[in-house]
């Protein structure tokens, strides 16, 4: 889900929810969330369009931890979720805005440990 701001172009979303099954049935410790938020904000934050390459047409302009739980548009949003804000150019944002471009992934490499 995305909480949209259309003045300023820009997203919030959920990227990583602790203690929830994300779309591959995986689940993530809050601390392991924190992990790759703090890993992301220190050495990535360069998006990605579908998977394929780098683009300026994006910008994450906010990464952080949800310090408490709290509401976000409609969605209730748990203490411990990383959560981003994402600037877009014009052109990208009316394809967001439309639904071609529904979420966030983190787009990462983990090992599994089956529990």
């Amino acid at each position: 889900e995305m909480s949209a701001n259309d003045e300023l172009r820009q997203g919030t979303y959920v990227v990583l929810e602790p203690d929830e099954d994300d779309l591959h049935g995986d689940t993530y410790s809050e601390e392991e969330v924190r992990k790759a938020c703090h890993n992301f904000n220190s050495s990535t934050e360069a998006a990605y369009l579908d998977h394929r390459v780098e683009t300026d047409e994006m910008k994450f302009v906010e990464s952080f931890i949800a310090p408490v739980e709290m509401k976000i548009g409609d969605e209730m949003v748990k203490k411990g979720t990383w959560m981003a804000v994402v600037q877009y150019s014009p052109e990208l944002w009316q394809e967001v805005k439309s639904g071609k471009y529904t979420g966030l992934s983190i787009g990462a490499y983990a090992d599994v440990e089956n529990l």
